[in-house]
């Protein structure tokens, strides 16, 4: 009887795999390439490739709604969310038309193990840098090119977000 369980299970799995790819972790250098997209359609191509879940329309709203208040213009916005058993990864995308108009992207997690240094590795030095042990805080900020980018960690939850006018 268990070895006709394992073999139904390898069988379910084998099809499983076969039709949905497994979620990619995100890496900095996949997050640059995401957050640089040209528009909404590239970037939901790009994004949709990580395997994860793609936002709904009712994720989205309430932010859309507040973003538009703030902004004074519209906002196109497209997110993906990986949940696991311990935490919920999140990456948003969008770009503003407005007085304030920009296009920015944004990544969370509570595994941002090695995130900053690969943020350094990449982009060289932060133009500021904090790090607060007292508070588990670290705070850094690059301008690239007109490209923002700023990580934010406070205990084991961070966040990236890049930006860039338009």
């Amino acid at each position: 009887m268990r070895a006709i369980a394992i073999i139904i299970a390898t069988v379910v799995s084998i099809y499983a795999g076969s039709s949905a790819a497994a979620p990619v972790e995100m890496t900095v250098d996949r997050l640059i390439s995401i957050c640089m997209a040209s528009d909404i359609k590239d970037v939901s191509a790009t994004g949709d490739e990580l395997g994860w879940q793609r936002m709904s329309e009712a994720d989205t709203s309430e932010w859309r709604s507040v973003f538009q208040g703030y902004n004074g213009g519209s906002v196109e916005v497209v997110g993906w969310k990986r949940e696991q058993s311990d935490s919920t990864d999140s990456l948003s995308f969008w770009i503003a038309v407005g007085p304030s108009g920009h296009q920015a992207c944004t990544y969370s997690t509570n595994h941002p193990a090695g995130l900053v240094d690969a943020l350094k590795a990449r982009l060289g030095s932060p133009d500021d840098f904090e790090k607060m042990e007292e508070i588990e805080s670290t705070t850094a900020f690059w301008n690239k090119e007109g490209i923002k980018y700023a990580f934010s960690q406070t205990g084991s939850s961070a966040m990236i977000q890049i930006s860039k006018g338009r």
